[in-house]
C-alpha cells in the first residue's frame, strides 16, 4: 500500500484522507527520531537539517497531490459542461445540474440519456407529431424550441430530477408483464410521440360503458400513481391503454392500477 500514489492516481476524499493519515504519521516518527537523536547527542545543527529535508518531501507529496486532484477536477468539470450544453430542454438541463451537484460529479451515462430526451408535460403533442420542433413545458422548466426532433423521445423527469435507477429497473421488469398488449411503451420514459399519439386520440374517442367505467373507477382508487401525476401526455396515454385493455377484457382492475404504478415517469 502506498498512500501518495494512491492519492495521485485516486484522488478522491478517501485516498486525499490516507495521505494525510500518512503524513502525520511521518511527523510522528521525526518526532521520535529527532528525540532519539538528542539523547545521542547528535549536533543541533543536524538535527535541524534533518528534519527540514523531511518537511519539504512531506510538503512536496502534498502539493503534487493537490495539483494533480486540481486537474482531474478541471477535466471533469468541462466534460459535464459540454454533456450540458448537448441536452435539447431546458428542463434536462436541470435536472442534469441536479444530478451532477452543479457539474462537480459525474453522472449515470443512463440518467444522461433520459435527460437527453423530450421533457414536456404538454397534453397536445400534434405538433411535434406533424414534425414541429416547439414543445410545451414542464413542472420542472418552461418550454422552448427542439433543434430537431431525431431520435429523441417523449422522456420522464417532468416534476423532478431522476437520481438513481434503481426503481426505473424495477418498473421496467414489471411492465414485462404486459409484453402481450401490443404497440404500448414497456419503456415509458422513452415513448415514441407517434405512439403517445396514438393512444392520446384512442383516449378522445373512447367511452366507456358504465359496466367498463365501473373497472377504471376501481383500478383508479387502487393506483397509487394513478395514469400519471398531471394530465400530462402520459396521463392520456395511460388512459387510453386503460380504456383499451378494460374493453379486450384481458386486465383485470388489479392488474391496470400496476400497470399504472410500474409506469410512473415523473421522476426522483
Amino acid at each position: 500500500m502506498n498512500p501518495v500514489r494512491d492519492a495521485q492516481r485516486y484522488p478522491s476524499g478517501k485516498h486525499k484522507k490516507k495521505l494525510i493519515e500518512y503524513l502525520m504519521q511521518r511527523h510522528n516518527q521525526i518526532r521520535k527520531r529527532l528525540r532519539f537523536l538528542s539523547l545521542i547527542g547528535m549536533n543541533k545543527n543536524v538535527k535541524i537539517s534533518i528534519a527540514v529535508a523531511l518537511l519539504l518531501v512531506g510538503g512536496a507529496l502534498y502539493f503534487s497531490f493537490s495539483k494533480n486532484n486540481a486537474g482531474t477536477d478541471t477535466t471533469l468539470a468541462a466534460k459535464l459542461a459540454t454533456e450540458l450544453t448537448q441536452i435539447p430542454t431546458q428542463a434536462g438541463k436541470n435536472d442534469f445540474l441536479k444530478q451532477s451537484q452543479n457539474l462537480t460529479k459525474d453522472v449515470n451515462p443512463e440518467l444522461l440519456d433520459l435527460d437527453s430526451q423530450i421533457i414536456t408535460c404538454g397534453a397536445n403533442l400534434d405538433a411535434l407529431a406533424s414534425g414541429s420542433q416547439t414543445y410545451e413545458g414542464s413542472c420542472v422548466a418552461a418550454g422552448g424550441t427542439l433543434p430537431n426532433t431525431t431520435g429523441k423521445y417523449l422522456g420522464g423527469q417532468c416534476c423532478s430530477a431522476l437520481m438513481d435507477t434503481v426503481e426505473r429497473h424495477a418498473n421496467l421488469q414489471k411492465l414485462q408483464a404486459y409484453k402481450s398488449m401490443p404497440n404500448i411503451p414497456l419503456d415509458p420514459m422513452h415513448t415514441p410521440i407517434a405512439m403517445a399519439k396514438q393512444w392520446i386520440d384512442y383516449d378522445n374517442a373512447t367511452k366507456l360503458t358504465p359496466a367498463q367505467q365501473a373497472i377504471y373507477n376501481q383500478a383508479y382508487a387502487i393506483s397509487k400513481e394513478k395514469p400519471c401525476c398531471c394530465k400530462c401526455w402520459h396521463y392520456f396515454v395511460d388512459e387510453g391503454i386503460a380504456k383499451k385493455m378494460i374493453i379486450d377484457g384481458i386486465f383485470n382492475a388489479q392488474q391496470i392500477a400496476a400497470f399504472w404504478d410500474a409506469s410512473d415517469i415523473c421522476g426522483g
